[in-house]
């Protein structure tokens, strides 16, 4: 249990903002997002702690997943 992280939500909103500005889309489809890739979101934030981090490392993953970039 002590590996466990939990992510408040002041940094998912933030989180939110960063990709709402990114992808040019609204908050609501942003915590979507959040939430449809919430392990890979776990993960970075367990790896990376910073929301500009975890961001930067999002973006990367949603971009070679999807082949947007």
């Amino acid at each position: 249990m002590k590996d466990e992280m939990l992510i408040s939500d002041k940094k998912i909103a933030k989180l939110a903002k960063r990709l709402t500005k990114t992808f040019s889309i609204d908050e609501e489809e942003a915590v979507s997002i959040i939430y449809e890739e919430w392990d890979l979101v776990e993960q970075l934030f367990h790896a990376h702690k910073k929301v500009k981090a975890v961001h930067h490392h999002l973006i990367d993953e949603i971009n070679y997943t999807y082949r947007i970039a």
